[in-house]
């Protein structure tokens, strides 16, 4: 890949304005994110970065009360970058999930592969274990499964090598539903439907089995329609929501119908699992 020069953005922010600002950023013609503890950095291709951009930025930085400054980062293949700053995810000795430049892990049942790709979403690895590690509790031989906010497709990829089908996946970047189509090839799955968009753009399913690793707004707004797309018995996982939120998702899940069945929590992020009776 030839290499480019990019501005790094770094904003000072956290939790849940962390997530908007990431979904308000998204609008901009931003290559990708890198999550750190205490700051959001976002990458901009010199060439995109026009005087309403700069702008853009700038307003939004205001709106969220978040520090910010930028560095010119030259002749850097961004691409590299990234993926040198992926880290693998080992969930004990059920599944890891490595790139491909990483070692093999020595001690797994599934071990998943994954390409990172420069335009992919921002994932938090403790969601992300959350939910693998509450799939290694529940049966998906023959189930119907939805993976609601897919990304690399990893968990949509998980279910099926854990006997699920069908399975839908949908994301709302084009960018990570061609990342799930690479990564489904890389892991020898196939009969996964990809969709990009909202959950909309997917056909009427009845899931036994939904996957919703996202943020706290998109379920909040999405728990009707999540509904309805569920069969009686089945069960939703939800991640992405910091623990502050849990008391809000949980009174909206119970209002639409949702049975609560348990609460995890890593890192300060939680997987809420509900059922539908």
């Amino acid at each position: 890949m030839d290499k480019h020069a990019y501005w790094a953005y770094s904003f000072k922010v956290i939790g849940d304005e962390r997530e908007e600002l990431v979904e308000q950023l998204n609008l901009l013609p931003v290559l990708g994110f890198e999550e750190k503890t205490k700051e959001l950095l976002a990458y901009i291709d010199v060439t995109d970065l026009s005087e309403e951009v700069v702008a853009q930025i700038a307003i939004l930085a205001d709106v969220h009360s978040c520090a910010y400054d930028r560095e010119f980062i030259a002749g850097q293949n961004w691409n590299e970058q990234w993926e040198a700053s992926f880290k693998p995810v080992q969930v004990g000795t059920f599944v890891g999930i490595r790139a491909e430049f990483h070692p093999s892990f020595d001690d797994v049942e599934y071990e998943l592969t994954i390409h990172p790709r420069m335009a992919f979403g921002t994932g938090h690895h403790a969601t992300t274990y959350l939910v693998m590690e509450r799939m290694q509790e529940l049966d998906f031989n023959s189930k119907s499964v939805f993976d609601y906010g897919c990304g690399t497709g990893i968990l949509a990829i998980l279910a099926s090598k854990l006997g699920a089908h069908p399975i839908t996946a949908v994301d709302i970047e084009e960018a990570a539903t061609e990342n799930t189509l690479v990564n489904m090839e890389a892991n020898d799955v196939t009969g996964i439907e990809v969709f990009t968009g909202d959950i909309s753009a997917v056909p009427p399913t009845n899931n036994q089995v939904i996957l919703a690793n996202i943020n706290r707004n998109v379920i909040l707004s999405s728990l009707d329609a999540l509904y309805a797309r569920t069969v009686a018995g089945g069960d939703l996982l939800v991640s992405g929501i910091l623990q502050q939120d849990q008391a809000l998702v949980d009174q909206k899940a119970a209002e639409v119908g949702w049975q609560k069945v348990l609460t995890r929590e890593r890192d300060g992020w939680l997987l809420l699992h509900y059922r539908r009776d």
